[in-house]
């Protein structure tokens, strides 16, 4: 457990500190005509929509659950309010 957490914060770190370089070294970059910042460009357009997409689908995903668990719970409140007023009446 401890493992996969230093290795999960590692990613996470480097991963934010190459976005961090990245957009500060990628302007004057792209000014001199850099393959690897055209390169990232280039993958950055085909990327995004497929990522806007998920993100998408993933919070249509999340409020449908959502409403799920809210109905449920509506529910057995309900069931949970005859019941007292079931075992009052007895």
């Amino acid at each position: 457990m401890v493992l996969t957490t230093l290795i999960v914060t590692f990613v996470l770190v480097v991963g934010l500190a190459l976005a961090v370089l990245l957009s500060v070294a990628a302007p004057p970059m792209r000014a001199r005509g850099s393959r690897l910042v055209a390169r990232l460009d280039a993958l950055a357009e085909r990327w995004a929509p497929l990522l806007v997409r998920a993100a998408r689908r993933a919070r249509l995903r999340a409020a449908r659950a959502a409403e799920h668990l809210g109905q449920r719970v509506a529910t057995h409140r309900a069931g949970s309010a005859e019941e007292r007023g079931a075992a009052r009446a007895r």
